[in-house]
């Protein structure tokens, strides 16, 4: 696995939540949380199961039965009352293949967008960076209305738009050379507009 990958999952601390908005965007990418998990022992067994995920290159069904005895035998699996952070019962799901399956894929996209960043960013022969959407049915209409756009890496867009750009995004970017550039006849793009809207939970 690539050093830059394991670093970034590796160095993100534990955070217990339970809700996954409770975490900005910002800080998901210095914690590491999965909703609901409001056990330690627990959150740190999901991480280590990534790790090795990472590491061994374990795809999600060897996942899956690796973690689903673990998280059965202390209570973290089926459906359970829970008292929120609002101090209300509520009935919520703890782990299932599914909830496995979007920590898995969330995470390692998440962990391999930060090592493909951090690459990028230092490779000074690439000025350059290129959206690059996936563009079949699944795709986002914002995605796609930026896929092949191109923006110097310095370019402040990069700190909204990097991917993965969203819950399930699976856009990447292309790095470029000014020499790529001018034989491809590609331009720089113009700034997108970028709307923020708070959502309260």
């Amino acid at each position: 696995p690539p050093a830059e990958v394991m670093a970034y999952l590796e160095s993100k601390g534990l955070r217990i939540t339970f809700n996954w908005q409770e975490m900005l965007d910002e800080a998901h990418a210095r914690a590491f949380t999965a909703a609901k998990a409001m056990r330690l022992d627990v959150l740190r067994d999901i991480r280590s199961g990534l790790l090795d995920a990472l590491r061994e290159g374990k795809t999600l069904r060897q996942f899956q039965d690796q973690l689903t005895p673990l998280l059965q035998s202390k209570g973290w699996w089926g459906k359970q009352v829970v008292v929120g952070g609002d101090g209300q019962a509520q009935q919520v799901q703890m782990g299932s293949p599914r909830r496995l399956k979007t920590i898995y894929q969330t995470n390692l996209q998440s962990a391999y967008m930060a090592g493909r960043a951090k690459a990028q960013m230092e490779a000074g022969a690439f000025p350059y960076l290129m959206y690059v959407a996936v563009m079949d049915g699944r795709t986002r209409p914002s995605h796609a209305a930026l896929n092949g756009r191109i923006w110097r890496k310095d370019d402040p867009v990069w700190q909204t738009l990097f991917p993965p750009n969203g819950f399930n995004c699976r856009c990447r970017t292309r790095a470029l050379t000014a020499g790529q550039m001018q034989r491809e006849g590609l331009t720089l793009s113009e700034p997108p507009e970028i709307l923020t809207r708070e959502i309260s939970a």
